[in-house]
């Protein structure tokens, strides 16, 4: 029946055999969509709907009259107005708890791919060069200092595994006490603080309109100590074309970017950086972490399908 259809919109996965086998028996169709243009009216009957990147405003929820929940396949939820889904009766969920040590490991990875210089070493003997002054300073790590932004479930377990590395950690949340940072192994400080002290700083905070940009030409120039970055959260935390000022400029040492805000585009200017490595988006990714999210999205998606309240609404 077409009451029963649960739309997946710009399905990152070719074969879905695993939502079909999930929904089995249950009287609910799954119709993957390639939304472009004006989508709406496609989806218009459906009683479920699950999105990647797709973003859902009031205004699509407002035309989503069979529809009970709306899923985001992933971590952050920025891409959805929970508040105008919820106006009309649209629970809103996600999947908070995949992806953590993926997710860490990629920027851990990042770091020590920026900090030991290996993408300059890799260029450098391709061109026929064999030494190891071609990439500059290199300090020991462990003489350095990290700042972790955002201490959640990702950001956590990326200090506890980098806290054997270096000097110190210093961490800001806006969402904890000073008392559950320092819990986390960081020593609770401020934005600016964490700019101007330490040589390596990392990115895990969620995105919205009060982080957007939340490192740019301001928080740059407060940069005295050559820092690398790492964002494996939301591009729409740096401002790119600051970032590359900062770089140009010698301000930063480095960047490690899963993310950008301009993505898939990428500045090509990044990519002539030899102090940059930009991977495509993929630190959540593991053949584990994929089935993890798909099976918990689909069971909360029944859960309320079924009258039952889910395991992962989106808080608030």
């Amino acid at each position: 029946m077409r009451d029963q259809r649960i739309y997946y919109l710009n399905p990152v996965y070719a074969d879905l055999s695993l939502e079909h086998e999930l929904l089995a028996d249950s009287g609910f169709e799954l119709v993957p969509l390639r939304a472009q243009g004006e989508f709406v009216d496609q989806i218009a009957d459906g009683v479920a709907i699950m999105t990647h990147e797709v973003p859902i405003s009031e205004s699509i929820a407002a035309r989503l009259g069979n529809c009970k929940v709306i899923t985001r396949m992933g971590v952050g939820f920025d891409i959805i107005d929970v508040p105008g889904c919820r106006k009309y009766g649209i629970e809103v969920c996600y999947v908070p708890d995949y992806g953590t040590e993926d997710v860490a490991n990629h920027a851990i990875a990042l770091l020590f791919a920026i900090h030991r210089h290996l993408l300059q070493y890799h260029r450098s003997v391709e061109r026929g060069r064999w030494d190891f002054n071609v990439a500059g300073t290199m300090h020991l790590l462990k003489e350095l200092r990290l700042g972790v932004f955002g201490l959640g479930r990702i950001g956590s377990d990326f200090a506890r595994k980098m806290r054997i590395f270096v000097k110190e950690i210093l961490g800001y949340d806006p969402n904890l006490s000073k008392a559950l940072i320092e819990s986390k192994g960081a020593r609770p400080s401020s934005p600016e603080e964490m700019f101007s002290e330490c040589e390596i700083f990392s990115l895990h905070l969620p995105y919205s309109q009060k982080s957007h940009h939340f490192v740019s030409n301001r928080e740059i120039d407060l940069m005295t100590r050559k820092p690398i970055l790492i964002n494996v959260s939301r591009g729409g935390l740096v401002n790119t074309q600051a970032l590359i000022r900062g770089l140009r400029t010698n301000r930063l040492s480095g960047a490690g970017l899963d993310v950008l805000e301009t993505e898939p585009n990428v500045e090509q200017e990044l990519l002539q950086l030899e102090n940059v490595i930009v991977t495509p988006h993929v630190a959540w990714f593991s053949v584990e972490a994929s089935e993890k999210l798909r099976r918990t999205a689909m069971r909360d998606i029944l859960r309320i399908l079924s009258g039952q309240r889910p395991e992962h609404p989106v808080p608030g």
